[in-house]
């Protein structure tokens, strides 16, 4: 008698069936990785010892600064006020390696926060142990006597943190007030000035500076006086007028500061305009004093 056999339920069947796939994956992975192993190998060995190469550059003497070997691209010459406060911000660095990840922007940040420093230009290593920054400095453009001393300031009218003189200062314009009492709120070094003594004497010095009289007539002070009127049972104080005195002695009478926004007097180009009209009249010598400080402008024997 023959036994019978029972099929392979078909479950069963369809169970091995799905089970090829896998098996084809598998292998596919195991054939994957015996190719690229020795790539992968490679990478990791390469980045293990590009990452031990870069350990031993962080402790190795000759990459690090020593707090001299900062190179400074500015204008120091030009303000020897700065040089101590930029030497002293660089020497904070003595003992940095030239490969620590976050050196260039901890300068910029030092150096970002320094008064003199007006812009950061760029910062650059330089192997094996030397950093250069490339900055613009303020530079001061006038001083202005005030409290018995002349304080600096630059272009934009910000107090430079110099210490103040009760002697003037080189060539710098001075801006002197008649009055004890015309310029107030001196404020602290970083800030600017903002009177309108000193904002409008400094806009005529730039105007001064940004014509062709600026050789001719080079302004070596200018003179602030404001006074007051009474109006509604109290006293007023009125626009700050200016005085320019050249270093050769010529006076020029400038009236208020009006830049071109506002009425009343010309504006500075036209006050230009009109000086130099004047300075080519064969009438003006020595002794007078030129005014511009209407359309008509003429010019007088000093008393």
């Amino acid at each position: 008698m023959t036994a019978r056999v029972n099929p392979m339920p078909e479950r069963v069947g369809t169970a091995v069936r799905r089970q090829k796939p896998v098996r084809r994956l598998g292998r596919t992975l195991l054939l994957f990785a015996a190719r690229f192993c020795p790539f992968l190998a490679l990478v990791g060995g390469c980045f293990f010892a590009a990452s031990l190469l870069w350990r031993e550059a962080m402790r190795d003497a000759r990459f690090r600064l020593d707090g001299e070997t900062l190179a400074l691209y500015g204008s120091l010459r030009e303000c020897p006020e700065s040089m101590d406060e930029l030497t002293a911000l660089a020497r904070r660095f003595a003992g940095r390696s030239l490969f620590d990840p976050e050196l260039i922007s901890d300068i910029e940040a030092a150096f970002g926060e320094s008064v003199w420093i007006k812009r950061i230009v760029g910062i650059r290593r330089s192997f094996p142990n030397r950093i250069e920054i490339e900055y613009l400095l303020r530079l001061p453009a006038a001083q202005v006597w005030h409290d018995s001393r002349f304080w600096l300031i630059d272009a934009e009218g910000m107090l430079l943190p110099a210490e103040p003189s009760r002697t003037p200062a080189g060539d710098l314009p001075e801006i002197v007030g008649i009055a004890a009492d015309v310029f107030r709120g001196r404020p602290a070094p970083g800030s600017v000035w903002n009177d309108e003594g000193v904002a409008g004497a400094l806009g005529v010095i730039r105007a001064f500076w940004g014509s062709t009289l600026s050789e001719a007539l080079p302004v070596a002070k200018v003179l602030v006086s404001a006074g007051t009127f009474r109006s509604g049972g109290r006293d007023m104080e009125k626009r700050r007028r200016f005085e320019v005195v050249s270093t050769g002695g010529v006076v020029i009478r400038w009236g208020t500061y009006n830049p071109g926004y506002a009425g009343g007097e010309p504006t500075s180009a036209e006050k230009l305009r009109a000086l130099q009209e004047l300075l080519a009249s064969p009438e003006v010598a020595s002794g007078v004093a030129l005014d511009v400080r209407t359309r008509l402008p003429g010019f007088f024997l000093v008393d």
